[in-house]
C-alpha cells in the first residue's frame, strides 16, 4: 500500500516541476540568452536514447531535476552596438554588487560613469577583472571581446566557458573562453521552442491524472479494507 502512495506521490510532484519548467520557458521565450529549463528525463531522452523509448522515459515516475539546455539560440541583428551575441558556449562576466556572475544575456546601455550595464544593473566586466568603462558611445567590439575605441584598442571583454557543459552550471568551473566570439550589434534569442513547451505541458498534465488516478485507487483500497475489517469484527 505505502509504495502505491508514494508512487502517486512522485508522479504528481515530477509533473508539477515539468509545468513549471515549462511555465518559466514561456514567460523567457523573449529574454535574450536566455537558455530553456529542461527535466533530468529530457536530460536522459537527449543522452541516452537507446536505454528505452522517448514515451517510457518521458512518462516515468521518477523525481526530476532541473537543468539548462545550452544549445545555441538564433542570432538576430538589431543594429545597436552595444548588443552583444555570444556565438559558441560562453558567457560574459557581470558584477552584481559584490557577485560575480556570468549570463549570454548581451542587450547593454552605457551608465552615467561610462560602464556597460544590462537591464538588471550589473556590469559588464573586462578581461583581466574591474569593471568595463567606455569612453564614447560607439565602440567598435571584435569577435574576440577587444574594444576599439578611435581606432586604438582600450580593453577586452572577459569571455568565459565552463569545463563540462552538460553538467550543472557552477561559476568555480569556468574558465577563460577558446570556443566562442562575441558578435557585435546582434542579440542571441531564447533557445525556446513555444510548440514544445505546450506539448511538455500537455504531456506533464497527463502524468498529473495519472498520479491522481493511483490516489484515487488508493482510497478505494482502503475503503475496502475498512469495510472488510469491520464486517469481520462484528
Amino acid at each position: 500500500m505505502s509504495g502505491l502512495i508514494e508512487s502517486a506521490s512522485g508522479i504528481l510532484a515530477a509533473s508539477e516541476q515539468r509545468v513549471e519548467a515549462a511555465a518559466q520557458n514561456v514567460s523567457n521565450a523573449s529574454t535574450p540568452g536566455y537558455k530553456r529549463q529542461i527535466t533530468f528525463a529530457e536530460t536522459l531522452m537527449r543522452t541516452a536514447p537507446a536505454q528505452g523509448s522517448a514515451a517510457s522515459l518521458r512518462d516515468a515516475p521518477v523525481q526530476l531535476h532541473i537543468t539548462h539546455d545550452r544549445a545555441q539560440g538564433k542570432l538576430r541583428e538589431t543594429g545597436n552596438p552595444l548588443d552583444l551575441a555570444i556565438f559558441g558556449p560562453g558567457y560574459v562576466q557581470l558584477r552584481d554588487g559584490d557577485r560575480i556572475t556570468y549570463s549570454r544575456g548581451g542587450a547593454f546601455a552605457i551608465g552615467p560613469d561610462g560602464t556597460l550595464v544590462d537591464d538588471s544593473g550589473r556590469v559588464l566586466q573586462q578581461a583581466g577583472g574591474g569593471d568595463l568603462t567606455l569612453g564614447g558611445t560607439n565602440p567598435q567590439i571584435m569577435g574576440d571581446g577587444s574594444v576599439i575605441e578611435n581606432g586604438l584598442p582600450v580593453a577586452a571583454i572577459a569571455l568565459f566557458e565552463t569545463d563540462n557543459p552538460r553538467a550543472p552550471f557552477t561559476p568555480s568551473a569556468m574558465h577563460e573562453a577558446t570556443a566562442s566570439t562575441i558578435r557585435q550589434g546582434q542579440l542571441e534569442s531564447a533557445n525556446v521552442v513555444m510548440s514544445d513547451e505546450m506539448v511538455a505541458m500537455m504531456s506533464a498534465t497527463r502524468q498529473a491524472e495519472s498520479g491522481a488516478r493511483l490516489v484515487q485507487f488508493y482510497d478505494q483500497l482502503i475503503g475496502q479494507a475498512i469495510t472488510t475489517f469491520s464486517r469481520s469484527g462484528k
